[in-house]
């Protein structure tokens, strides 16, 4: 029995999927679109407090002059 040869092409010609193209872009959009707004919540809690801090200080900085 000979060796499989490496790099051989492989057929594709019967396959086809259960889903094209414009599925498979609107279902990762739509994820996209649910993850997204985790990220953004999650960054929310990161650079407002610090947003925050800033203010505070710009006020006491403006108050002490």
């Amino acid at each position: 029995m000979p060796a499989p040869v490496l790099g051989a092409a492989i057929d594709f010609d019967g396959l086809s999927l259960p889903f094209s193209v414009s599925d498979l872009i609107s279902s990762g959009n739509g994820l996209l679109g649910y993850v997204g707004l985790f990220v953004l919540l999650g960054l929310a809690f990161v650079f407002v407090p610090k947003v925050i801090g800033l203010i505070r200080a710009s006020f006491s900085a403006a108050k002490g002059k």
